[in-house]
């Protein structure tokens, strides 16, 4: 693989991705309401960086990475999954194929990163975490629905992996609904 450029916003990624509970809170927003772990990360990203998003530029962000996201991740996505199917081969060499795509898959929402930092200018200052709340809500109102009691804790969840220093109490008072 060839040496990827500088990317801010997937080293924060990485770091928020590490953090105890965020993971799983990303993905089961992602599976529950066919959210995009990236864009969640990155309006945490622009809030910590003081960026607050508008609807038009959460519009701009899914353009950008529209195409890319349909016909590269998740199609990833769905092979890699399909592995986990016993049925389908041997578990051995079907595990060794779904941590290949596995690798394929991360590289793809790198690339999907990038696109998103190309599509808008990148946040400068100082933020915080009512910023990130304010993005969040912006992201999730956007694709129209109610939230629900798990999705407001899967959020609080990622929001005080971005912030370490606030509760989950806090977390959830910055997210209306």
């Amino acid at each position: 693989m060839s040496e990827a450029r500088p990317n801010p916003f997937w080293d924060f990624s990485l770091a928020l991705w590490g953090r105890e509970g965020v993971a799983p809170a990303c993905l089961a927003l992602q599976e529950r309401r066919g959210l995009d772990v990236n864009l969640l990360l990155y309006c945490c990203w622009a809030g910590g960086r003081g960026r607050a998003l508008a609807d038009t530029d959460i519009a701009a962000l899914i353009e950008a990475v529209g195409p890319w996201r349909a016909r590269v991740v998740l199609p990833l996505r769905e092979v890699r999954h399909r592995l986990k199917d016993p049925q389908l081969a041997p578990e051995g060499p079907a595990q060794e194929l779904r941590e290949r795509v596995k690798a394929l898959e991360l590289e793809a929402e790198r690339i999907q990163q990038d696109l998103m930092l190309a599509a808008l200018d990148p946040p400068e200052g100082g933020g915080a975490p009512a910023l990130a709340a304010g993005n969040l809500v912006v992201y999730v109102t956007a694709l129209g629905f109610a939230r629900e009691a798990a999705d407001q804790d899967d959020l609080a969840v990622l929001l005080t992996g971005a912030f370490p220093d606030m509760s989950l109490a806090d977390a959830r008072r910055l997210l209306p609904g």
